[in-house]
């Protein structure tokens, strides 16, 4: 990061979470917790579990208190959504480009690589999926997240299901029971989604002689199967009356009602669905008609909300995604997606001869020019909106210095245009959403991205409901969105900048809708990676999935493999046998690692708070 502009820092200790990744898992001992029996038999302690739990799966998913190993960075990346040439979460080492045709790409523009020589072009690559590679790293963090935050979660159950533990009353018993179910949900959810397999432990799964969880690896879509299993007990559970308080959620202002989580869980249910496939074929295969179903009753329909946490400037809750790709000294939006904005005036390829200030009709990147005060424009090399009638970007900002990356590292790593929709959370001091700057609330899933997935399953459902499809995508192309906010083509002067979708074919409405996801849904969560992935416009090489991390395939002494790359261009991974010995071993490392890792993310965060944060 800039000098001129600070990321979030922390002096002194966080509480890195101690129940949430060290509380005793399936009767094994763990030298985290060595008091865990005791702990899960207090109710109050109970609860504080389901609490880590929570934010457990919140920090694999959106932040990991900005340790160096976060791979959402790098599949934004991956994904052609931002950009950035950095070292740091290994973006250069795995964002390379593709020479020649591919897609709309071809040699004239020398494929995605451009023809501005600023270095020497690299390909794609698989994941280094070896204990011996610095470039592993990127594997791991997403594994012992969401199976930390689902030994939590199982722990939690245990107590309520086996125990018989009430905590407080029945109303807030079923509560803490319901969001437990969440997180099992969330959790294997999160797996399915990036790795070609994992095992599935449960509060029910059987135990051996020795209390050992009866397991072995499952598929992807084993695993896809059974997180959707728990989105609808959680729904179910969800029909009894209660409130979830803010610590659930990062306090102080977020909380929900039993109606939210009900929403919520058929949002993410919606979401593992169509996010699932890997390639075109398997998207064209989705039940859609379930997707429908699920989407319909989440977070956009009745009264729609945002999913909302509130970050502490990442001392204990943290979107370290909106931190890094909202800091436009540092990221900035592909050009791919700059060029979909305004194709007059921002190429993609990058070309910096034919960049020039931007004219989109899309009231979210508008002229270019940035909204807030004349000062921090400058600090950015942004031009400052001094129209009477506001045509600066409402997300997205035109900068004058366009090549910020390291130009020895590639051309295609530069981009003139940023993003700044969550630009608080980054601590850059312009302060655009008026909150306490480094801290606030933070959406990890917009209404708007409910409303895409629903618009996409009227689509591609046996029925088509165009129509309705495209009332869902003009809530953002169009404007105002579900809460209010100006959005597309939303403007003072001209209420219809952006032309209106209209159920004019699927063709049409399906080009129009993933334009909204490839502008509306960045920064908010890793949507763009499986938005391209599933129709087959990641990069050829591209990894489509993780493998099973290299540490764990140790610990069960298997065979070593990986995913993407020269072997398998369509980014598909190894061969490899399925194992069939129990993996308890792997149960019980997962809570241990995620802690270790988190040790290391706030060691880092006081070396930063004293040094400075380091770009390399």
């Amino acid at each position: 990061m800039s000098l001129g502009k600070r990321i979030p820092e922390v002096v002194g200790l966080a509480t890195v979470l101690i129940c949430a990744g060290g509380c005793d898992t399936l009767n094994i001992k763990n030298p985290n917790a060595p008091d865990s029996p005791r702990a899960l038999s207090d109710p109050s302690t109970v609860q504080s579990i389901a609490v880590g739990a929570v934010r457990t799966w919140y920090l694999t998913m959106q932040g990991d208190l900005g340790a160096d190993a976060y791979p959402a960075l790098t599949m934004v990346v991956m994904a052609r959504s931002h950009v950035a040439a950095w070292n740091n979460y290994n973006i250069r080492f795995y964002t390379g480009c593709t020479t020649g045709n591919w897609d709309v790409y071809t040699t004239a523009t020398n494929g995605t690589c451009g023809t501005e020589q600023l270095g020497a072009t690299y390909p794609r690559v698989e994941w280094q999926n070896d204990p011996a590679s610095a470039q592993r790293t990127q594997i791991e963090p997403l594994w012992y997240g969401y199976y930390s935050a689902l030994s939590s979660a199982n722990d939690v159950l245990k107590a309520i299901r086996q125990k018989g533990i009430v905590i407080t009353d029945a109303d807030n018993t079923k509560m803490v029971e319901t969001m437990a179910t969440l997180v099992q949900a969330l959790s294997l959810s999160g797996i399915a989604l990036n790795y070609d397999q994992g095992f599935i432990v449960t509060d029910s799964t059987p135990v051996d002689a020795n209390g050992s969880p009866i397991v072995a690896f499952k598929s992807d879509t084993a695993l896809r199967d059974t997180a959707l299993a728990k989105f609808d007990a959680a729904i179910a559970m969800a029909a009894t009356k209660f409130g979830v308080p803010g610590d659930f959620f990062g306090s102080p202002a977020q909380s929900y009602t039993n109606v939210h989580i009900a929403q919520i869980a058929n949002t993410m249910a919606a979401r593992t669905l169509a996010y699932f496939p890997r390639n075109a074929a398997q998207n064209a295969a989705v039940d859609w008609a379930r997707v429908t179903g699920y989407a319909s009753k989440g977070i956009s329909s009745g009264t729609p909300f945002d999913w909302v946490f509130h970050d502490d400037a990442c001392a204990s809750w943290c979107d370290w995604l909106k931190v890094w790709s909202n800091d436009m000294t540092t990221m900035r939006i592909h050009s791919r997606v700059a060029h979909l904005l305004d194709p007059a005036h921002l190429p993609d390829p990058w070309n910096i001869v034919n960049n020039s200030q931007p004219n989109s009709p899309d009231q979210r990147l508008g002229d270019g020019t940035y909204r807030g005060g004349a000062k921090y424009a400058k600090l950015i090399s942004a031009v400052a909106d001094t129209h009477t009638v506001k045509r600066g970007g409402l997300d997205y900002v035109w900068s004058t210095d366009p090549e910020i990356q390291n130009k020895s590292r590639g051309a295609w790593h530069q981009s003139a245009v940023g993003q700044v929709r969550y630009d608080s959370l980054a601590t850059c001091g312009d302060n655009p959403q008026g909150e306490v700057t480094g801290s606030g609330d933070a959406p990890a899933v917009l209404a708007a991205e409910n409303d895409l997935i629903w618009a996409e399953a009227l689509i591609r459902q046996g029925t088509p409901d165009l129509v309705t499809a495209a009332t869902l995508i003009n809530h953002t192309r169009v404007g105002p969105d579900l809460l209010g906010r100006p959005r597309g083509g939303a403007s003072a002067a001209k209420p219809s900048f952006l032309p209106a979708s209209a159920a004019d074919g699927p063709a049409g409405l399906l080009q129009e809708l993933q334009y909204e996801q490839d502008v509306e849904l960045p920064g908010s969560n890793t949507a763009p990676f499986y938005n391209q992935r599933r129709i087959d416009k990641l990069e050829p090489l591209t990894p489509h999935q993780m493998p099973v991390p290299a540490k764990e395939l140790g610990v069960l002494k298997l065979s070593l493999y990986t995913c993407g790359g020269a072997s398998h261009p369509d980014g598909s991974c190894d061969a490899h046998p399925a194992p069939s010995a129990v993996v308890a071993a792997l149960v019980t490392n997962a809570p241990q690692m995620w802690t270790e890792m988190q040790r290391q993310a706030q060691a880092r965060r006081e070396i930063n708070a004293i040094l400075g944060p380091r770009r390399r």
